[in-house]
């Protein structure tokens, strides 16, 4: 053993004698120099952010039709921005081009922003008929002159987004100012403390992910390259094999040795890391410690193929360009294999199960919509949400929201958005779809700004939720077939007016976070805005809150009614469940740990309740009035479930694969009735048979960089920046895969190489 403990020294003192790694370690200290001032202050929340726009298009257009009209809100604050402004918005118009319009948004926060700041632009006259909110008038009541120049600005964005509902989000209390030195950077971010520890832990993921892993094995690599074929050169192999020595374990010695490189850089970034994010931030991730060894994992793997490479032709240079070639050729496998999934199949992935009736409709992440024909064992297609002359999922439009079946008027509602930016996003309008049709969803008005949930009554009335109150569709929502057409599409009511009318008591400040969700028993709604969650009865065709309650909480959060309980389930993954008053917690659940959620449903009859969760797990929960609890039932698909749903007579149905839905009985402890599963296409037969049984063997070294974020966040998803909303989709990473193809390849690389330095003379 004593040999080859003195290699694995001599390999750390070349490592410490290399002024490379001098060099990275000083460059390293740089590094964590520059990044130790970087800090954060807490702040209230003044600034208007691109987010806080619901409808840009709309907000303009109102500021400039109103110019002329000073005694509005939205003629006075017209006056008060800045001439050559007015002149560029003036000059824009539906043809200008894209940058110019993004331009024109950018100016316009800029300038509201600085409007903010102005002690006078609060004016009592102009605000005379605009409700404020509760904390608006508690510093109001304080005089506008008594307060601090935050708490102005504070008080003058608190107005503003009072008199422009429809257009700008209601805005949280708490903020984020980040610091350099004593300096702030830019404006004040509105995320809370908590969500501070989230973002930090998504950043640090990315930047440890690139720096170390990439660059940093690509230097160690560099590095490390001439080691073997420096130990197999004449002289240097002769006198180690003089010794008793066994080749195999000598070159496991060296090879460890080697990795001492990159141990000790990732060991000094990322423990460096560590302690000025645990004390600028009070981060103090566990997870991010534990990507040192990962690291080292990863050079390893590629260290493998240089060593074998070394073996076989004794070359530095040639050790490197394998090591490449290897790296290019499990980035050819990866690459095809996400393409196919992100480009053709997962677009046929089921996001919405509606069953409609006798019959059953699927929607996918695209917005596509299929029918079960049971005779021919196959989905039919009904219509197509996609751009011409692409692929299935390119140039994508925002699938359905609140998708769901109308038993009474036997018609299938949604809504329907343009998708894309919010600035050059189209209007959300419902649309309604009936058999008669062929359920071909024909688009009608337009929804409020800010809608987030659709949600089915009793007795067919269309109701929509969002940040802008609670609304009921009154008149027609569609018109008939051959009704008068302007530019392709059909006008809606055919002279019969139809309108969303607000039927809440406006006794709720509506702002994010936001949820809601309708008892299809009772016909009560329960909402979360911002840190009051509330429940609402309909008396006299309005809503009145029956019962309120403030929490400290603001994550954003999913809900459901179950029975005389709700349930709420929240990014971090826990399922609180609510007496129906909504003060006393009747349960907690935390089953899949810190994975999001993504949608809840419950059954008719009030005693089921279904949690899907983005990492495709499902998660089930009973109430039947006598006993409550989870249920742990054996699910088929179960980590590749994408959407669920309970039908008419409360039996379950699930979604996996790419288009099979099985039906199951609560009642028979789950039981399978139903399998609705067509044959597989070509695409999905060579996916399934060839493309993923390859990269399942094939080793993913790049793929480590799944475990590293699953290390930080303890989430086997990745979500979109540019929305926080739990329902929207997210790309799901496998952490096992990686881990076992990378050892067992690893493995076999060190055998082989072994092997053949037993049997090779030098």
């Amino acid at each position: 053993m004593r040999p080859y403990l003195a290699v694995i020294r001599d390999s750390f003192r070349e490592a410490f004698a290399t002024r490379v790694l001098w060099i990275m370690l000083i460059l390293i200290g740089v590094l964590l120099g520059l990044l130790a001032p970087l800090g954060f202050e807490r702040a209230l929340s003044v600034s208007l952010q691109f987010s806080d726009f619901q409808n840009p298009q709309a907000f303009i257009k109102e500021l400039r039709d109103n110019r002329n009209s000073s005694e509005t809100t939205a003629g006075y604050v017209w006056s008060r921005l800045s001439d050559d402004f007015k002149q560029e918005v003036k000059d824009v118009t539906p043809d200008t081009d894209r940058r110019r319009r993004m331009g024109v948004l950018g100016r316009a926060r800029n300038e509201i922003n600085r409007l903010f700041g102005e002690p006078d632009f609060y004016d009592k006259k102009v605000w005379a008929d605009t409700r404020l909110g509760s904390e608006a008038n508690e510093l109001l009541d304080r005089g506008l002159t008594s307060l601090s120049e935050e708490e102005r600005r504070r008080f003058n964005r608190l107005a503003f987004e009072a008199a422009f509902p429809s257009h700008i989000e209601a805005s949280g209390r708490d903020a984020i100012q980040f610091v350099y030195l004593w300096y702030p950077l830019g404006d004040e971010l509105p995320i809370q403390e908590t969500q501070l520890q989230q973002i930090g832990e998504q950043v640090l993921s990315f930047l440890v992910s690139r720096l170390v892993g990439n660059i940093g094995v690509f230097i160690a690599l560099l590095v490390t390259a001439s080691i073997v074929p420096q130990t197999l050169d004449s002289g240097a192999i002769d006198l180690l094999l003089s010794k008793p020595v066994s080749r195999p374990l000598l070159f496991l010695s060296k090879f460890f040795g080697g990795c001492t490189f990159i141990l000790l850089n990732a060991t000094f970034l990322i423990a460096g890391l560590w302690a000025i994010v645990g004390w600028r931030f009070g981060i103090w991730s566990d997870g991010l410690l534990w990507t040192i060894p990962v690291f080292v994992f990863v050079f390893a793997i590629y260290y493998s193929v240089s060593t074998l490479a070394a073996v076989i032709w004794r070359n530095a240079v040639v050790s490197i360009v394998v090591s490449i070639l290897f790296w290019a050729v499990c980035f050819a496998v990866g690459l095809a294999k996400s393409s196919l999934d992100n480009w053709f199949l997962d677009s046929r992935r089921t996001a919405n199960i509606i069953p409609a009736g006798e019959t059953l409709i699927r929607l996918t992440q695209t917005g596509s919509g299929y029918e079960w024909d049971d005779e021919n064992r196959e989905w039919r297609e009904l219509f197509e949400q996609r751009r011409r002359g692409g692929p299935p999922g390119a140039g994508r439009q925002a699938a359905w929201l609140g998708a769901y079946y109308d038993a009474t008027n036997e018609r299938l509602v949604g809504i329907r958005s343009g998708g894309g930016s919010r600035w050059f996003r189209g209007s959300s309008k419902l649309a309604i779809a009936t058999q008669d049709d062929d359920w071909k969803p024909r688009e009608s008005i337009e929804t409020p700004s800010g809608v987030r949930e659709l949600l089915p009554t009793r007795n067919g009335d269309i109701l929509v939720a969002g940040t802008d109150g609670l609304y009921r569709l009154e008149g027609e929502a569609i018109g008939p077939a051959d009704a008068f057409k302007l530019f392709g599409m059909s006008l809606p009511g055919l002279g019969e007016s139809a309108e969303f009318v607000r039927v809440d008591d406006q006794s709720l400040e509506w702002k994010r976070p936001f949820a809601a969700a309708i008892d299809a028993v009772s016909g009560r709604v329960v909402v979360n805005v911002g840190d009051t969650r509330a429940i609402l009865k309909e008396t006299d065709g309005r809503y009145v809150v029956e019962s309120s309650y403030q929490h400290e909480s603001t994550d954003e959060v999913l809900l459901g009614f179950l029975g005389d309980t709700y349930l709420t389930a929240n990014q971090n993954g826990l399922i609180h469940i609510f007496n129906s008053n909504g003060k006393g917690l009747w349960d907690l659940q935390s089953p899949f740990g810190n994975n999001e959620p993504r949608q809840i449903v419950t059954s008719p009859d009030g005693k089921w309740a279904a949690v899907l969760f983005h990492h495709r797990k499902v998660f089930l929960y009973f109430n039947d009035g006598e006993k409550t609890g989870p249920e742990f039932s054996s699910l088929i698909g179960q980590g590749d479930i994408s959407a669920v749903a309970f039908d008419a007579d409360s039996s379950f149905l699930a979604a996996d694969r790419f288009g099979r839905i099985t039906r199951y009985a609560p009642e028979e402890s789950f039981a399978i009735k139903e399998t609705m599963e067509p044959q597989p296409d070509f695409l999905e037969t060579l996916y399934t048979r060839f493309i993923d049984p390859v990269h399942t063997i094939f080793p993913k070294p790049g793929e480590m960089e799944n475990v590293v974020t699953w290390l930080m966040t303890k989430q086997q998803t990745i979500g979109p920046d540019d929305t926080d909303e739990l329902s929207a989709s997210r790309q799901v990473i496998d952490i096992q895969e990686p881990l076992w193809s990378n050892l067992a390849f690893l493995a076999i690389m060190l055998t082989v190489t072994s092997i053949l330095i037993t049997r090779r003379d030098f």
